[in-house]
């Protein structure tokens, strides 16, 4: 059992690592520019910017990489048993599904009236790896790497690693909220 969760860890690293890469490196101009939606409430808020945005999907890639580089060194084959361009697809399909799943989960909660910063219990933990698998299935090799099993225990454990994740960002004062 231990050995299925630390593989699904290593396979959704590239989907986990890019909000905490935009946390840590985001700020400046918000993707929504300010703008208001027609219901007259933001389109995102502050909270999604372009700097976040854009550091989150490199640092998922990157992530994806290093990861790539561990695999050939230790002859790991998860990553690697693709060629070097299938795994960069993937590894941009990760970040960005989980990028466009955070965005989105931003955009409901505007919609429903939650400001930035406001809990909503599992849209705020899992929208981001939903959308991150949806569009990483698009993938040719996806179903090979990411089984039903492993999928399943990414639903199950994501939500805790989320609000471990968040309680540590606001230890360090990278958050203002503990979730």
């Amino acid at each position: 059992m231990l050995w299925i969760v630390i593989t699904t860890l290593w396979l959704f690293l590239p989907a986990y690592t890019p909000n905490n890469f935009a946390v840590l490196l985001g700020g400046g101009k918000p993707l929504d520019l300010g703008k208001k939606f027609i219901d007259g409430k933001r389109i995102f808020g502050d909270g999604k910017t372009f700097r976040g945005f854009f550091a989150g999907f490199f640092g998922g890639i990157i992530t994806g990489l290093i990861q790539y580089r561990i695999e050939s060194f230790f002859g790991f084959k998860f990553f690697t048993s693709l060629n070097f361009n299938s795994a960069i697809t993937l590894f941009l399909l990760l970040s960005t599904g989980s990028l466009a799943g955070d965005v989105t989960g931003s955009f409901i909660k505007r919609r429903i009236g939650l400001e930035r910063g406001e809990r909503a219990i599992l849209l705020d933990q899992l929208d981001f790896l939903i959308a991150a698998i949806l569009l990483s299935s698009l993938h040719e090799d996806f179903h090979r790497l990411y089984t039903p099993e492993i999928i399943v225990i990414a639903i199950l454990i994501t939500p805790i690693l989320h609000v471990l994740t968040n309680f540590i960002a606001y230890l360090l004062r990278f958050k203002d909220v503990p979730w």
